[in-house]
């Protein structure tokens, strides 16, 4: 009967009909490698006797790799969470809030094969997460040092000034405004404030506005000067070599240390690694 002791999720029993074709499928499979490798091992190549055995353990840890991923596929566990017995917990009336804080680290590392405009919207759909804001920290790692990322981020981080209030406002969703302003559904559905219909509609335009300016910033990213890129200050980027910059790090949105935290802004802060050409970095952005 103590809330705050209830369970925050259960297992939901997931149906046979959706489970027996995928068990079938499984046997099906086991079936055949056992009679590949009967076939397999009872003959063997005299000819090349070391490539045979050599084939053959290959392919036996291979089929052992995959018995062993199909264990936790042969029993798939479902949940259904409860988020008001989460807030319950751990947000108390009259106490500190007691819920974690998290960061979120967003890597890049093309601004052309992954368009400013995507990752923007996967930025927004994070600083308006459904948690106290004082409590979210998204990172963005450009692994490719690109002046167009940093200045997309710059435009994501004003919008999200409007865009933020918005979604906790009218319990917005999906939080993407991409995904959000091109969905066929009744928007106006479990709406009940008045004013949410003006509010969309501006929202909407100012949304239309900040893809313009992120096309903008793509188009003049097209024509690279001779002398490399500069920002607004006249100061020489720092990544125009991508593979020899410092480390680049900018707070686009902090917080404020504010006593009213429902008006603040997750943090936002823009990093990119220092690469040198001595030193090793070919790996993978995350």
């Amino acid at each position: 009967k103590d809330e705050t002791r209830q369970p925050l999720s259960r297992k939901v029993a997931i149906p046979s009909g959706r489970l027996s074709p995928y068990r079938m499928m499984v046997v099906t499979r086991l079936i055949l490698l056992i009679l590949f490798f009967e076939y397999r091992i009872f003959h063997p190549v005299p000819e090349a006797i070391g490539l045979w055995f050599i084939s053959v353990s290959c392919e036996i840890w291979l089929a052992l790799s995959w018995m062993v991923d199909q264990i936790p596929k042969w029993f798939p566990i479902d949940r259904e969470t409860y988020l008001d017995r989460l807030s319950v917990r751990f947000e108390p009336e009259n106490k500190p809030n007691m819920l974690s804080p998290i960061d979120i680290f967003v890597t890049t590392a093309d601004p052309i094969k992954e368009p400013p405009l995507v990752t923007a919207n996967t930025i927004l759909s994070i600083l308006a997460l459904d948690y106290p804001s004082h409590k979210i920290s998204c990172y963005v790692s450009d692994d490719g040092a690109s002046m167009l990322t940093f200045e997309a981020l710059q435009e994501t981080a004003e919008f999200a000034q409007k865009w933020v209030p918005f979604c906790k406002q009218f319990s917005v969703e999906p939080r993407a405004p991409e995904k959000y302003f091109s969905e066929k559904v009744d928007f106006l559905k479990d709406k009940i404030q008045t004013t949410y219909v003006k509010e969309r509609r501006t929202m909407k335009r100012e949304y239309e506005e900040f893809k313009v300016r992120i096309n903008a910033l793509v188009a003049k990213s097209m024509r690279v000067p001779a002398e490399g890129w500069s920002m607004k200050d006249e100061t020489p980027w720092p990544g125009n070599n991508t593979k020899d910059h410092p480390s680049m790090i900018q707070i686009l949105l902090g917080h404020n240390g504010g006593d009213n935290k429902d008006n603040e802004l997750p943090s936002l802060v823009y990093i990119s690694r220092e690469k040198r050409p001595a030193f090793q970095h070919h790996t993978k952005a995350g």
